[in-house]
């Protein structure tokens, strides 16, 4: 196929997809369309010509599209589907703890990326955008982090742990007497194949865990599960130099499903002991484009200084950042926490803010707002910096500026806040009456400039 011939199927393809996203063709004119675009599809089999009829793939057949683009990729193998739902994509994520990457694509917005940098760790998001963009910035996040493995990699890594089964394999059986072979057979097989009893007891005391983090083998495996009160936290010792240095574990609640995503709690193992009843620092964790990605409780530090420290080691190994940190007397608030509204009331009203980035606005779980407007008007549009303005009344959080930064992304678990209280005098008749008198589109800031005049004045 010449220039030429391109350049007329590029236009042709440009003129159908155009008909289509327009949506005033009838049902017969739809089929022809899509008719045409196969054939078009099928006989541009030349590599750069792929490449660039992929945009009318994705809207042709975008599951499918997005599919085959994964499996063509160098990271097949670390792909987890295409998914419409963010519940469905976080379902199969959790099947997969280990590094991934999965597609969650929406009809109205496009697609958009999901990429976990490291075991057990919150995924990034990408925006919503192509096939194509989503994927090269999934590429350099890669750069940055490597949490991703390619298929040609994965595939040495299974061929060198058969390896490995096999000599270890060959060397127990050289090992082990012939005359006691069975009865090893009759004790480990039971051993392997019945189910353990639950117990009811921590699954691993603070003297084991430092006698853990002491040895020298670095790929040491610890217990996964420690309780803290009536928290089941899966603990994992973080496997990076400067966390090593201080000994650090992390501990995700498990048994408490709201605040799975929310909240992670670090310690060093020489602390396991003395952190009951001792201050906690609480922190909020943003990445680089400043969306929220979860509070991090710091157990054991010394004093804010340390908490601070510490807590930067974890966050800028993952490319984060600490944006606060506030103090709790003691831990024992902390663990009767058992959801979102439970974690944000203690964090919000009970700890005492002790440091913040100059531009903070602090978060408040998705799930704790009630994301309907009661009052109508345009807004200005919002980034991932701009708050909500939200109104406390009845033990109820409602909104009443946040609607262009809700529509930013429906994956986020937490928002950026100015919290308003009806116990100030502010009622809805009095936003009504102040939105009237501000020229619209509305920003955050100049409504809730507005409201502060009034109630000053």
């Amino acid at each position: 196929m010449n220039v030429l011939e391109k350049a007329q199927l590029a236009k042709e393809l440009q003129s159908l997809i155009y008909g289509l996203d327009q949506r005033a063709l009838s049902f017969f004119e739809i089929a022809k369309s899509k008719s045409r675009l196969k054939e078009i599809f099928l006989s541009c089999d030349e590599p750069i010509f792929k490449k660039q009829i992929l945009n009318f793939k994705c809207h042709l057949e975008p599951e499918l599209t997005a599919h085959e683009f994964a499996n063509q990729s160098m990271y097949a193998k670390s792909f987890r589907g295409v998914f419409q739902t963010d519940h469905d994509l976080e379902a199969a994520l959790e099947q997969h703890p280990e590094m991934g990457w999965a597609v969650l694509y929406q009809a109205d917005l496009g697609y958009q990326i999901w990429y976990i940098p490291a075991p057990r760790r919150a995924a990034l998001i990408s925006d919503w955008d192509g096939l194509e963009q989503n994927y090269e910035w999934m590429l350099e996040q890669q750069e940055l982090y490597h949490g991703l493995k390619t298929d040609a990699e994965l595939s040495l890594q299974a061929v060198e742990n058969t390896k490995s089964f096999k000599i270890s394999k060959k060397r127990i059986e050289n090992s082990t007497p012939q005359h006691s072979h069975s009865t090893f057979s009759k004790t480990v097989l039971p051993e392997h194949s019945q189910p353990r009893p639950q117990s009811s007891k921590p699954a691993v005391t603070s003297t084991e865990i430092r006698s853990l983090l002491n040895t020298t083998d670095s790929k040491q495996i610890l217990p996964q599960v420690l309780e803290l009160g009536q928290w089941k936290c899966r603990l994992a010792a973080l496997q990076f130099a400067q966390a090593q240095e201080y000994k650090l574990c992390s501990l995700t609640v498990e048994n408490v499903p709201e605040l799975m995503p929310l909240l992670e709690l670090i310690i060093s193992a020489s602390e396991l002991e003395q952190y009951v009843n001792q201050p906690v620092y609480l922190a909020e964790q943003i990445n680089a484009q400043g969306r929220f990605v979860k509070y991090l409780a710091i157990l054991g530090a010394e004093d804010q200084l340390h908490a601070i420290r510490l807590g930067n080691i974890v966050s800028q190994h993952y490319a984060y950042e600490i944006s606060a940190l506030k103090l709790l007397p003691n831990e024992q608030k902390l663990k009767q926490c058992k959801t979102a509204e439970q974690l944000f009331e203690l964090y919000h009203e009970h700890a005492q803010l002790v440091w913040n980035t100059e531009t903070y606005h602090p978060f408040i779980p998705a799930k704790c707002v009630q994301k309907q407007r009661f009052i109508a008007f345009d807004e200005a549009p919002a980034n991932y910096a701009t708050p909500l303005i939200l109104l406390k009344e009845r033990q109820k959080i409602r909104i009443i500026h946040g609607h262009a930064r809700l529509q930013l992304s429906h994956e986020e678990i937490a928002y950026p806040f100015i919290l308003l209280d009806r116990n100030q005098g502010i009622s809805w008749q009095l936003i009504q009456s102040i939105i009237q008198t501000l020229p619209q589109p509305i920003s955050a800031s100049k409504l809730h400039a507005a409201i502060q005049t009034h109630i000053g004045s």
